[in-house]
């Protein structure tokens, strides 16, 4: 009998090696499925907008703090005339968007084409516009960013909040920075107060203020202060 090697023809070797060649290589692995985020994105490029809605909203459940999401969402539903969903979306990429950004900048300008531009940053005043007898004012100017890079944080918001047991417990005021990222809460009762961004969740400021009657206060907020560094009320984590 002759040697298997011996009775292979030329051609036969050549099909011998593409049927090892074929044993060798591995099955190519499955396509991953895109995340909710990037099938969003595509469904509004092809202005597929109850889609795209209905996807973001799903993301955003997991990643409720993407300005990406809320911006894509803010603007399949204003395609889709859901107009108090748009407005909230754009309104939160106005309020934590960095100042100056392409999403900042659209958002802002349909807010203002629909009337829903938030107004300027003013505090609660009494009749007059004027401080009331024995009142106190606190202002500054609200930076933030990485390094030497900061920027003014434009409508960004902030609260007096009296504290417990205090005469100041009852007090609360809110208001917007400027364009410029300044405030001035003119009129507030003396005592002492929290001054923070926000009263639950995620905070960049959490800071005491004690106010002497008609003091005028100036206290600047930037990643000096922040709850990085300085946290004054580290119990309400």
């Amino acid at each position: 009998m002759r040697p298997l090697a011996a009775s292979l023809r030329s051609g036969d070797w050549l099909l011998l090696g593409i049927l090892l060649l074929a044993a060798c290589e591995a099955p190519p692995p499955p396509r991953a499925e895109p995340d909710l985020a990037t099938q969003a994105a595509q469904a509004l490029d092809r202005a597929e907008y109850a889609k795209a809605a209905d996807l973001y909203r799903r993301a955003l459940e997991a990643s409720p703090d993407s300005l990406p999401l809320h911006y894509g969402l803010a603007v399949a539903a204003s395609y889709l005339d859901l107009k108090e969903e748009a407005i909230r979306e754009f309104r939160w990429v106005l309020e934590r968007g960095a100042p100056g950004s392409a999403e900042v900048e659209a958002a802002r300008r349909w807010l203002a084409s629909v009337g829903a531009l938030p107004r300027p940053a003013v505090a609660a005043m009494p009749a007059g516009g004027e401080r009331e007898l024995g009142n106190a004012s606190l202002e500054g100017r609200v930076v933030f960013g990485e390094g030497q890079d900061l920027q003014p944080m434009v409508r960004k918001a902030l609260i007096l909040v009296g504290q417990p047991g205090t005469p100041t417990k009852e007090e609360r005021y809110n208001l917007r920075t400027d364009e410029e990222g300044r405030y001035r809460f003119p009129s507030v009762a003396p005592g002492p107060y929290m001054l923070t961004d926000r009263v639950a969740g995620p905070v960049i400021w959490r800071l005491r203020v004690e106010l002497q009657p008609s003091q005028e206060m100036t206290l600047n907020l930037n990643p000096a202060n922040s709850v990085k560094v300085r946290d004054d009320f580290p119990n309400l984590k």
